[in-house]
């Protein structure tokens, strides 16, 4: 399938039982290539440093229609990528091959969820909304302690202080010319590990 509305991210962990160290996000309207093609694409960076063996990696795939006013397909693909085991890829070497896939991704696309820098209140929104989806922590738990803006890169920096005292940051337009890339990370070296899988209700 090719969907309409692709939402893509990459998130560089250093176990998969932990949440990530950051995650590289990107939105794009009607990419013109079939979710395997995604899939077989980002499976390019876990073999980024060329080794005979690749970095340890998870890939997940949600794919689907909605039909509240235009109907349209959607697919959210996530990809976990491991920076300390299996092939040792480094920080620099993950980075860079993200930039180039996802550079791949929007000349396939006919542009991102948004085409221009968005205001400095909606690009915190859309911090929040990435920081939600990949470290589970609420909006309202979030308070912007720096903000700056770059007119001529189309992008905006934040930092966020949690209230239990964690450290987050945020880069909507992370790559240039794709304001809709967004990078989010998490300050520190003791990463929280992801909360066990709620079991099923036997009784249901």
């Amino acid at each position: 399938m090719r969907a309409q509305e692709s939402r893509i991210s990459v998130a560089v962990v250093e176990t998969l039982e932990h949440y990530p160290n950051e995650v590289w996000e990107i939105r794009l309207t009607h990419l013109d290539m079939f979710t395997e093609e995604v899939l077989d694409e980002l499976d390019t960076i876990a073999w980024c440093e060329g080794n005979h063996y690749p970095n340890h990696s998870s890939i997940s795939a949600k794919t689907g229609k909605h039909n509240w006013g235009a109907s349209g397909s959607f697919a959210d693909i996530l990809m976990e990528v491991s920076s300390n085991t299996g092939g040792g890829i480094g920080a620099v070497a993950i980075t860079a091959a993200i930039k180039s896939v996802y550079e791949k991704f929007k000349k396939r696309s006919q542009g991102g969820a948004w085409q221009s820098m968005p205001s400095a209140e909606e690009a915190v929104s859309h911090a929040k909304s990435s920081l939600y989806q990949h470290y589970n922590v609420a909006f309202d738990s979030l308070t912007v302690v720096r903000s700056d803006a770059d007119a001529e890169s189309l992008r905006h920096d934040f930092e966020f202080s949690h209230s239990d005292g964690r450290k987050f940051g945020a880069t909507v337009g992370a790559i240039k010319g794709i304001p809709s890339c967004i990078r989010v990370w998490a300050e520190g070296d003791d990463l929280m590990p992801r909360p066990d899988p709620t079991p099923p209700d036997p009784g249901n």
